[in-house]
C-alpha cells in the first residue's frame, strides 16, 4: 500500500471551486447551477464547523472529549468530501475528464448473484441491529459512568444507515 500524506490527501478530494468551474465549463442548467451553487454553500459554512471541531480536538485536554470529537471529525470530513463529490458530479455531468467526479451514476440493473447478497447482508445487519438494541438495554447501568452506551448507540445509527444503503440497491435492481 502506497503512503499518502494528509496534505496529499486532501489534494486529491474534490472540490466546491471546481464544481463551480464545472458549472461554467458545461454550460449547465439554471436549476444544476441553483443546486451546486446550494451545496457549495452548505459545504463552505460545514468547512468553518468542521475547523471548529479540529481546533476543540486540537485544544481540549480532556482525552473522552478529544475521543468523541474525533468521531464527530471522521463524519464531519467524510459529510464534506460527499457534498463535493456531489456538486462536482452535478457540476460536470457526464464528463469524463474532470477526475474530481468520483460519484459515479447508477448502473442499470444488478448481477442476480449480487442482489442475493445483498439481501442477506441486510438480513445480517437486521439481527446485528437487534442484538446491539439488546447490548443497549444491558448497559443502561453503565451509562452515566462510561460511553458505552452512547458507542452502542452510535453502531445502532450505523447499521439503520447500512440497511438503508441496503435497501436502497435492493430496489435500484427491482427497476431494472
Amino acid at each position: 500500500m502506497i503512503a499518502v500524506s494528509r496534505t496529499e490527501a486532501v489534494a486529491a478530494e474534490p472540490t466546491f471551486e471546481n464544481a463551480l468551474n464545472g458549472l461554467h465549463a458545461t454550460g449547465a442548467s439554471v436549476s444544476t447551477r441553483e443546486l451546486v451553487e446550494l451545496l457549495a454553500k452548505h459545504g463552505s459554512e460545514e468547512g468553518k464547523v468542521l475547523a471548529t471541531y479540529e481546533a476543540l480536538a486540537e485544544q481540549s485536554s480532556d482525552e473522552s472529549v478529544r475521543y468523541l470529537i474525533s468521531m464527530i471529525l471522521d463524519d464531519e470530513r467524510r459529510h464534506h468530501r460527499l457534498l463535493a463529490e456531489m456538486a462536482n458530479a452535478m457540476a460536470w455531468g457526464g464528463v469524463k475528464s474532470n477526475s474530481e467526479s468520483k460519484m459515479p451514476s447508477i448502473a442499470s440493473g444488478m448481477d442476480p448473484s449480487l442482489l442475493a447478497q445483498t439481501r442477506e447482508l441486510r438480513r445480517i445487519e437486521e439481527a446485528d441491529y437487534r442484538e446491539l438494541t439488546h447490548l443497549r438495554r444491558r448497559l443502561k447501568p453503565f451509562a452515566d459512568t462510561t460511553m458505552w452506551s452512547l458507542v452502542i448507540e452510535l453502531m445502532l445509527n450505523d447499521t439503520k444507515k447500512h440497511i438503508t444503503i441496503l435497501k436502497f440497491l435492493e430496489k435500484h435492481h427491482r427497476r431494472h
